[in-house]
């Protein structure tokens, strides 16, 4: 590929962050305020503060997992899940908005603060290529995020000053390509050309700081975004280089990346390319998991049925509300969790809302129809999903209550009425699984990372990017990876598929199964010009169909910010 040349913007101030709609506000000079590099690390470090802010809020998985053909939430109060927004009500956008930009403002001025570091003789070229490498990252994955959420947003690159304040402000947004052409090629730059950053697996990097692997893992998404395939090709080959070429022998990919990595109590694991942590003090973790909180079923004080020493139970379809988990009688005094009795699990976790499968997911991982071991099924060595004897008549699929570390790699786990396989159906609805709980879960003292970013990602786009090119049996040696490590039968495209539209249609769906939980759903189907179609057609959210619109594929621009703009911006697609 020809070298990628940096894109030229003559307009490079654009809005900044809700924080500067303060009218109070002191400027700090970074002329002679960072003299070192542990300083100007030390600075750096504050440009990841505004992701965890971003990330860890339950309403921005709402808006990129649950309003989308995977997974719902009930309830007339659940704005992003249900798409009730608008400029003057934007829910997740308002924190995605001004922490985006808080982000962008922080890694614009650590920009600056390196430069002056440098041209005061504080530190060298040499070593301030590595900074610039970290805030170009950092910043291109903000602007990731912001034009995901909102398509064309505003761009600059500039320190916000008291002089030019004003002026970005009051500019309007920017072609979301063409922030994504700029970023695409600092990165290039930076990483490509220049290896200013360690080329290592992320958990093998200082401190899990984002490195090459996190840049060249959001170069290859926006040129997803912006369909240069052979760019993307570029850059995910590179990341090939650091964790593993599978493509020629897929049944390794198990074995460097087994299914025992994916669940969120892993942290840092060989596959992870991007993590979120919880903050962890002396006195424990500070924040929660309010993913993994969302989707524990709803916990209850007694359990539902009882059981003898023979294994006998008490029939249980009407002691319990399915629906939510509802307790409805009281027999027994084991923790229980939507009907199902784990004293192994503690006495601490709850759920803070409750997240379902829509049928388009729960139907491809229904346990019993398929080998694909995401569905973790557990039957404590029993023949069927309940068993004959035990002290615990409920199977828990998917959970092993021996498994202390949670190495199970589920999806969701099922319940079922009754003591056979055939018990199990669609009006059964599944919780989410152990991909997201974690050994004794305490709902505000959650242990799990965020994964954001995982190398199985990376080669399904790899596979997408190929059927893009025509090159069907190159895609389907990808998307067979991921299927291989997870128990499935490698396919062909002369045998199976035929045509591109059903390969792309597989693709789509192995990316559900493996991606789902990850904020990677939303923006997959809006970069596939399908989400509105596919979401009124799956999701099965109460209140969703009377909110959606097709307008709703982007959140809005909170109405404050367009006002503080003097309407330089606006929600055009929000007015018709």
């Amino acid at each position: 590929m020809k070298p990628i040349k940096l894109l030229t913007i003559s307009v490079m101030a654009i809005l900044l962050s809700g924080c500067l709609n303060e009218k109070n506000v002191s400027y700090t000079t970074m002329d002679n305020y960072f003299q070192n590099t542990t300083q100007i690390i030390t600075g750096i470090n504050g440009c990841y503060n505004p992701l965890r802010t971003i990330i860890q809020r339950r309403d921005f998985w709402e808006m990129t997992d649950v309003a989308t053909d995977l997974l719902y939430m009930s309830g007339s109060t659940v704005y992003n899940a249900n798409c009730d927004v608008s400029p003057a009500r934007p829910g997740c956008a308002a924190p995605v908005w001004q922490y985006g930009y808080t982000g962008v403002k922080n890694t614009n001025d650590m920009t600056y603060a390196i430069d002056a570091a440098v041209k005061n003789g504080y530190i060298t070229k040499e070593e301030a290529a590595p900074l610039h490498a970290e805030t170009a990252v950092l910043r291109a994955l903000y602007y990731y995020i912001l034009t995901c959420t909102f398509g064309d947003v505003p761009f600059y690159t500039e320190m916000v000053t008291e002089q030019n304040r004003e002026k970005i402000a009051t500019l309007p947004r920017m072609s979301a390509r063409d922030t994504r052409d700029y970023c695409i090629a600092e990165i290039h730059e930076w990483i490509v050309e220049k290896r200013a950053l360690p080329m290592v697996r992320t958990y093998e990097g200082t401190e899990h700081r984002a490195g090459a692997a996190v840049g060249l893992m959001i170069a290859a998404k926006m040129c997803m975004w912006n369909e240069r395939w052979d760019d993307a090709i570029l850059f995910i080959e590179e990341l090939e280089s650091i964790y593993g070429h599978y493509a020629d022998s897929p049944d390794t990919f198990g074995e460097d990346y087994p299914l025992t990595d994916v669940p969120f109590s892993k942290r840092y694991v060989r596959e992870s390319i991007f993590e979120m942590a919880n903050i962890v003090k002396d006195y424990g973790i500070q924040t929660s998991s309010m993913l993994a909180s969302s989707t524990l079923p709803a916990r209850t004080s007694k359990a539902i049925v009882e059981n003898d020493a023979a294994g006998s139970e008490e029939e249980d379809d009407e002691i319990y509300d399915e629906e939510d988990g509802e307790q409805l009688d009281d027999n027994s005094g084991f923790d229980c969790y939507a009907g199902i009795c784990i004293p192994e699990l503690g006495m601490s976790a709850k759920p803070a809302a409750s997240v379902r499968p829509n049928t388009y997911l729960y139907s491809r991982l229904l346990p019993y129809s398929s080998k694909d071991l995401r569905t973790g099924e557990y039957s404590d060595g029993a023949t069927t999903p309940r068993g004959g004897s035990g002290t615990l008549a409920w199977r828990w699929v998917g959970y092993d209550p021996t498994d202390e570390e949670r190495t199970s790699p589920s999806v969701f786990f099922f319940w079922s009425s009754g003591s056979s396989k055939s018990r199990i159906s669609g009006s059964k609805k599944p919780w989410m699984g152990n991909k997201f709980w974690a050994f004794n879960m305490h709902y505000t003292k959650d242990p799990n990372n965020y994964k954001f970013f995982r190398f199985a990602d990376a080669l399904l786009m790899k596979a997408e990017v190929y059927l893009h090119k025509k090159e069907y049996d190159k895609s389907c040696k990808y998307l067979n990876i991921t299927r291989t490590r997870a128990g499935l039968d490698p396919l062909t495209f002369a045998s199976v598929y035929s045509e591109s539209e059903a390969l792309m249609e597989e693709i789509r769906m192995e990316r559900a199964k493996e991606l789902v939980g990850e904020f990677q759903r939303k923006f997959d189907l809006v970069r596939w010009g399908i989400w509105y179609e596919r979401t009124i057609m799956y999701n099965e959210g109460q209140y969703i169909s009377g909110f959606i619109r097709p307008c709703h594929r982007y959140w809005p621009i909170p109405a404050d910010q367009v006002a503080y703009s003097g309407n330089a911006l606006d929600n055009k697609e929000y007015s018709e």
